[in-house]
């Protein structure tokens, strides 16, 4: 099953752009929209991989290749990056 947001796609780039550019800190943002803070970082690192496309609402997961995946295991256990940095590297949502 695909992504379920609260908020909606024009509101969770705005929060995501707005804390870019330092005008609100992750926890107006969190008070502001009512949703945890973990949210605000999962939308940024999203973004931040992805672009504004990895905000939008999915009908479906997304599937990767197990070699994509077989890398990403093996970056992380060789302690090449953390999990967000990972993410951010290879494109993918979590």
């Amino acid at each position: 099953m695909g992504s379920k947001f609260t908020v909606s796609y024009e509101e969770r780039i705005d929060a995501v752009e707005k804390y870019l550019r330092n005008e609100y800190s992750m926890n107006d943002l969190s008070k502001q929209l009512k949703v945890a803070n973990t949210s605000i970082r999962r939308w940024l690192a999203r973004y931040q991989s992805l672009g504004p496309e990895g905000l939008q609402e999915t009908s479906k997961n997304l599937s990767y290749s197990w070699e994509l995946k077989e890398t990403v295991v093996m970056d992380y256990l060789s302690g090449s990056g953390s999990h967000m940095d990972l993410c951010k590297k290879y494109g993918v949502k979590s």
